[in-house]
């Protein structure tokens, strides 16, 4: 058994540093009475401790925030759904990250004294929430640190419709700079192709086919030459046209 933890543990520092590389997204599943929290890519997910989910909120109709206790399966964490809920949000910490000419890419719990020339470091983090039935609230932010917001139900949209999407930060707009958005929602395609947000105008997100839709965000505020703060994020819906 011990060994088979210390195997586990060795696959999951592994599948975390090749996740830096790859710029692995996270998203929200919802099935039947559960929703679902996904890491990696669309047809290729990885497991992940269940520890990095720091907040997991199932937001009812009424707007009320309800916190859900996640569930450990697999690999992947999941929480049931007791409640009537419109909308869920996830926050999760992908801890500090180092990238060093010596060594590339190498994830720690907190900043720390590392050898070698540091070409980029910094704090990560993923956020996602899910519509399960469009409120009109949620056209606004939702009060997570970033998000996509649609300006309109986008559940009633068919292929290639076209979505207006914001990216806010903090509640404001997100700074043009360092903020760029899937032009696309189509959930087959494993990395959609980006577009710059500009900090004022909506961007326009095409809607894939029939069913599962995804759009991914993207955010890196810089602190200085080699610090910073990278925000991944990402919106999913359910189309029926």
């Amino acid at each position: 058994m011990f060994r088979r933890i210390v195997f586990l543990g060795v696959i999951l520092c592994v599948l975390m540093v090749s996740a830096a590389a790859q710029a692995h997204d996270m998203w929200l599943e919802k099935r039947g009475d559960r929703v679902w929290l996904l890491y990696g890519h669309p047809g290729a997910t990885d497991p992940y401790p269940i520890s990095r989910i720091t907040a997991l909120t199932g937001i009812t109709p009424n707007e009320w925030k309800v916190a859900l206790e996640p569930e450990y399966h697999k690999g992947e964490a999941f929480a049931h759904l007791n409640d009537e809920f419109a909308l869920i949000t996830v926050d999760f910490n992908n801890r500090y990250w180092y990238n060093t000419e010596e060594d590339g890419w190498r994830n720690f719990p907190a900043p720390r004294e590392v050898c070698g020339t540091i070409l980029d470091e910094g704090r990560s983090y993923k956020l996602s929430k899910e519509i399960v039935s469009w409120q009109p609230f949620m056209d606004k932010p939702v009060g997570m640190r970033t998000e996509v917001v649609p300006l309109k139900d986008p559940t009633k949209l068919k292929e290639g419709d076209t979505l207006p999407v914001m990216l806010y930060f903090e509640g404001k707009p997100m700074p043009g700079q360092g903020a760029r958005v899937s032009k696309t929602s189509d959930s087959h395609i494993e990395h959609p192709e980006m577009t710059d947000f500009d900090g004022s105008s909506p961007v326009m997100v095409k809607v894939g086919p029939k069913g599962r839709q995804l759009i991914i965000g993207k955010y890196e505020k810089r602190l200085d030459d080699t610090r910073r703060v990278w925000f991944a994020f990402s919106l999913s819906f359910t189309t029926k046209k």
